[in-house]
């Protein structure tokens, strides 16, 4: 059934994206499946990646040419609960392939420290667990997977502070002080 409905979308255009963080690459990685998995199957480790807040998933929207990129990851990063000092995983998926898939982002503006980026994040609404796994056979399928390093978003962040783009009181203190700033 998914490998039929996804056979035909290699046609979809490259542009714009939606990013969806993600814990750890590698597990998404084909290479590295266990032996044991047929080969339309997936690993259960990934639904870490696929948690979904009130059956929502969310995503942030990344521009045609990319140049928000780093800027979103930066917001996602500005408000983690936890002190974050390593490099960020992600996942893009074109835009166009959700449309023609039914899953509709609706714009739902995120509450970041970093608020100018805020207006970018969209949730997928009232999905059932067997949307949530057709969007992990989605991802895994039509995916492109990558990772910022720490340093650029560390630098984004001082130069989104310099600019007055934050609002440190969403931000936790550890990440402040990793950053250099004080309120």
């Amino acid at each position: 059934m998914l490998k039929s409905q996804l056979k035909g979308l290699q046609h979809i255009n490259e542009m714009p994206y939606f990013l969806r963080a993600i814990y750890r690459n590698i597990n998404w990685d084909r290479t590295q499946f266990p032996s044991w998995l047929k080969e339309d199957e997936l690993p259960s480790c990934i639904v870490r990646d696929l948690r979904a807040d009130d059956n929502a998933l969310s995503l942030w929207e990344i521009s045609d040419d990319k140049s928000n990129l780093l800027d979103i990851i930066a917001a996602f990063v500005s408000s983690s609960r936890k002190d974050i000092k390593y490099d960020f995983d992600y996942a893009l998926l074109n835009a166009n392939l959700l449309d023609e898939l039914s899953f509709t982002p609706s714009k739902k503006p995120a509450k970041t420290a970093y608020r100018d980026m805020n207006h970018y994040h969209h949730d997928v609404s009232n999905l059932s667990i067997n949307n949530v796994v057709y969007f992990a056979y989605l991802l895994s399928r039509h995916g492109k997977f990558d990772r910022m390093g720490w340093k650029d978003i560390e630098a984004r962040l001082k130069e989104a502070y310099t600019r007055g783009q934050l609002d440190l009181k969403k931000m936790q203190k550890g990440l402040k002080k990793q950053l250099g700033i004080s309120e």
